[in-house]
């Protein structure tokens, strides 16, 4: 039987020069002037129609971990009535990405959902805010939005601030019925500072975004010791699930009834301190 002979088609699909194309400019977007701030136009506008085309096909993105959102506002929700709101206090939580994510995923369920962002991400997603949706740059006064708190999310955002223990403990002085910390960078040594790069188009679910280039994110993180973030847990809550790899850690806990009693709001209002957003430098959304 002859040999069939090889077509140019034949080559070009071998070669597939589209994948060097992407490669190209992946390399050529990484010489680019870094963005090295969260509070960056480029960056935030990026975020925010990200938000805006989110629709139920690419709610499952794996990767922002919808699938333990899922399970965490399930077990926050489970006490309650159909007309009572489930109240999240969202660290970090872009322009309400989370919101949208678990509004599409529980049609029925009605949320009370506050953002604590920096004060540039607070200007740009105001615009998103509605009667069961708002942005605030500090912890207490989400909080007192809010009041009582079942779910206390937070998404790759503890590394970014200054002092993420302090942060943490004041997370917890919540004492929210369930806490979900996603995509953490820890140290299993002693806390640590590191830096981090990563592309623009890596922030946000879904896929790039026409009419943005693509441009390197430069940011500093705190590498919390992972023993010390875990034993601030220990007096209120258990673990209920968590998730390792080299990069991230994702750790979901619910409080223990056996060991904690609930604080009121007003003890809670009394022993707030206000505290500052996310922080300055950029993070994976």
């Amino acid at each position: 039987m002859a040999a069939r002979a090889t077509s140019v088609d034949d080559i070009g699909k071998y070669l597939r020069p589209s994948r060097y194309i992407r490669r190209l400019r992946l390399l050529a977007a990484s010489f680019s002037s870094p963005i090295t701030s969260y509070e960056e136009d480029a960056l935030i506008d990026f975020v925010f129609q990200k938000t805006l085309v989110l629709n139920r096909l690419t709610t499952l993105d794996l990767g922002m971990g919808s699938e333990r959102l899922l399970l965490a506002v399930s077990i926050a929700s489970k006490e309650r009535t159909t007309d009572e709101a489930t109240a999240v206090l969202d660290f970090g939580g872009a322009c309400g990405i989370h919101f949208k994510l678990a509004s599409l995923l529980f049609p029925e369920s009605k949320f009370r959902w506050a953002v604590v962002e920096t004060p540039a991400m607070v200007k740009r997603a105001r615009a998103l805010e509605t009667d069961s949706l708002r942005f605030f740059e500090d912890i207490k006064s989400a909080q007192l939005w809010l009041g009582e708190i079942a779910l206390m999310n937070s998404n790759s955002a503890l590394q970014y601030v200054e002092d993420p223990l302090r942060t943490l403990k004041e997370l917890l002085e919540l004492s929210p019925e369930v806490a979900l910390w996603e995509r953490m960078m820890l140290s299993n040594t002693q806390t640590q500072t590191d830096w981090q790069r990563s592309m623009l188009f890596d922030h946000g679910p879904g896929a790039s975004l026409p009419g943005f280039r693509n441009r390197p994110v430069v940011q500093k993180i705190t590498r919390l010791s992972r023993a010390d973030f875990l034993s601030h847990h220990e007096a209120q809550y258990r673990l209920r699930c968590s998730a390792e790899d080299q990069t991230f850690s994702t750790y979901l806990f619910s409080r223990d009834r056996s060991k904690f009693q609930r604080k009121t709001p007003a003890q809670l209002s009394g022993s707030l301190r206000s505290i500052a957003a996310p922080g300055s430098s950029s993070r994976m959304d």
